[in-house]
């Protein structure tokens, strides 16, 4: 079994990308999705979370310890050292679970390929864990029209988010396959079919 790393930047549709490639047969598994998991009201992460960043506890819910992910993710994504100390805490247990998963896949005989979703594959590292390296990508002005559509971030936080993360050059130029989302789900949906026949 192969295993395809999902990367790119944010809104540029890797979601999008494994929900068609699970459409397909692939078994998928979410770096996003685990760190949603960890960071659930109580747990062990969260705690430590909370601790190192106190001013971020959700004040609606104080009793069961729930972090407040907007103002977390405004203080992280304006400071570098407050993002490395989010990773540094929750990193190593996002990694441990990629790790489990991938190796119990490769011990399968399952479907033709599996797709990790992993937006930081790059920054933390993580290449080694993928046979191929999928980058979804679309245009600059596509991808601040997305962040806006969610409703979740001002101007401001798309432009600070964008700031954080790698130019999504640097990503298309390590993808082993790239798929580009600017052009709509029909036009996506047709590169996700032709990767998965060239597998």
């Amino acid at each position: 079994m192969r295993i395809l790393g999902i990367t790119g930047g944010i809104a540029t549709g890797k979601s999008t990308v494994t929900q068609m490639l699970a459409d397909l047969g692939a078994p998928t598994i979410s770096a996003d999705a685990l760190a949603h998991d960890l960071l659930a009201p109580g747990t062990l992460v969260t705690r430590s979370v909370l601790a190192a960043f106190p001013g971020c506890a959700d004040p609606a819910d104080l009793e069961r310890l729930t972090v407040d992910r907007r103002a977390l993710g405004r203080l992280v994504f304006a400071e570098p050292a407050a993002r490395a100390r989010l990773e540094a805490l929750t990193h190593p247990a996002i990694t441990t679970a990629l790790r489990d998963q991938i190796a119990l896949w490769r011990a399968s005989d399952g479907a033709r390929a599996a797709a990790a979703e992993i937006p930081l594959l790059f920054e933390a590292g993580l290449e080694n864990l993928v046979d191929c390296i999928v980058v979804v990508t679309c245009s600059l002005p596509v991808q601040a029209a997305r962040m806006l559509a969610r409703g979740r971030f001002s101007m401001e936080e798309v432009r600070c988010r964008l700031a954080a993360q790698w130019p999504l050059a640097q990503k298309e130029a390590r993808a082993d396959i790239l798929v580009t989302t600017t052009d709509g789900e029909e036009d996506t949906r047709r590169q996700v079919e032709t990767l998965w026949k060239t597998l």
